[in-house]
Parts: C-alpha cells; structure tokens; sequence
C-alpha cells in the first residue's frame, strides 16, 4: 500500500491487518505507523520507507517485500498529494514536484508492479495493481487545478 500515512492508504493497511492478512505499508515517514507497527508482528506488517518519485527506493520495496513474504500478491497505489491554491499563484516547480509525485510517482510503482507479478512473482501467481484516483481527474474543482491534472484516471 503505497501513501499509508492517511486516508484511503491507512485505512486500506488498517483493513488488510484486521481481516488477518499481510500488509505491506509504504509511506515516507514510516513513524506514523509506529501505532500499528506495535500491535501486530512483523510477520503480518512490514512498514517501509517511500518517496514515489525515487525509483531505486519503489524498485527497494518490491525486493523487500519479496524478501518477508515471497511474493506481492495486491499493489494498492495511492500515494499522492493535494494543495490548494489558485493556478496562477502556483509556481512552477510547486506543479511540477505535484506531477512528479501523482503522477510519475503512481506511473513508476505501477511499471514495477506489473513487472514484479510477471517476472518475480511465482510462476502463474500474477498479481492485482489497484490505482487509486480522484474524481478531480474527471471534474475540475477550483483552487486544486494542478492536482487536477495529475490525478491517473
């Protein structure tokens, strides 16, 4: 689960672990976990350090997560951001760090997904890519055009 600090990407790791299952929480600030990380094993919880937008580190989770468990069977990839300003007040590189981490951030853990379930995964297992979106990609909202334009649909 890539963005597991808040919203749907906590409350997707929080799901997995009450229905007893394996998690794989990825965020860049594992500490906020450190609720979680309290209350169940490593062997059901591996929390992880991951900027997005640095493939050697989302290229690092994949193998790590190999390495605990054998296999990745579900990539829930939500990590993003959101601010809010007006177009014309937004700089530049504000925009393009946003599209760096919401989108190329959502496009390299995507690659290496599909790769992982065809080349590391065992043979016939696969795997699912859930990507998690925002309806903004569809509608524009005022003051969040940037986030907007980056959201994968």
């Amino acid at each position: 689960v890539t963005g597991s600090s808040s919203g749907f990407g906590r409350a997707m790791v929080e799901e997995v672990l009450h229905n007893g299952e394996i998690a794989v929480a990825t965020l860049r600030k594992p500490s906020v976990l450190d609720d979680l990380a309290d209350q169940y094993p490593r062997t059901q919880l591996l929390v992880l350090p991951l900027d997005v937008t640095n493939e050697a580190q989302v290229k690092s989770a994949f193998v790590k997560a190999k390495d605990a468990f054998g296999r990745v069977d579900v990539v829930y990839n939500n990590a993003g951001q959101v601010f809010w300003q007006e177009a014309e007040g937004t700089s530049i590189d504000r925009a393009r760090a946003l599209m760096d981490i919401n989108y190329w951030g959502a496009v390299t853990v995507s690659l290496e997904a599909v790769r992982f379930f065809r080349e590391e995964n065992p043979k016939g297992a696969g795997g699912l890519l859930v990507q998690v979106s925002s309806l903004c990609a569809m509608k524009g909202v005022p003051t969040i055009a940037f986030y907007s334009s980056t959201s994968v649909n």
